[in-house]
């Protein structure tokens, strides 16, 4: 990938996912990113989270919002975890998923909208733990006369 193109979705993914990037993200203005580095290319001023010192006045790495993006992208996604006897037991189990570039920056807008969700309602016609599907909403809704939920 090139470095200005991780530039586009490093600024794209912080608009996607603002809940998570838009506080920890910062214009990294002095140094190009490691990609443009490799590169050899003057790309600068990119979206980046990380860096700054520890608790021990440590350096920490910065990496471009799309670099950690790639990274991390399993943890923040609606997958289950892995059962207990499995050898990679309570890591996200992201089988059938592809790490594309159009299925993560996807993946991120629904992260975003996961976290604006409003849950609903608990309801005495419904266990609690029990997903709700778009015919029980109805039938909640019809049954407490709220209307449809927003």
């Amino acid at each position: 990938m090139k470095a200005r193109i991780e530039k586009k979705l490093s600024k794209r993914l912080i608009q996607l996912f603002s809940s998570h990037y838009y506080r920890e993200s910062w214009i990294d203005k002095d140094e190009p990113s490691e990609l443009a580095y490799e590169q050899k290319t003057r790309v600068s001023h990119v979206p980046s989270v990380g860096g700054g010192t520890d608790y021990w006045g440590d350096g920490q790495e910065a990496y471009t919002v799309w670099n950690d993006w790639y990274r991390m992208w399993a943890w923040h996604g609606p997958f289950e975890p892995y059962p207990e006897e499995h050898h990679l037991a309570m890591y996200p189990n992201t089988e059938g998923f592809k790490p594309t570039t159009r299925n993560l920056l996807k993946l991120a807008a629904n992260c975003e909208l996961a976290s604006k969700a409003k849950p609903y309602p608990q309801s005495p016609y419904m266990p609690a733990g029990k997903r709700l599907t778009r015919h029980t909403r109805m039938f909640i809704c019809a049954k407490t006369k709220i209307g449809r939920y927003k």
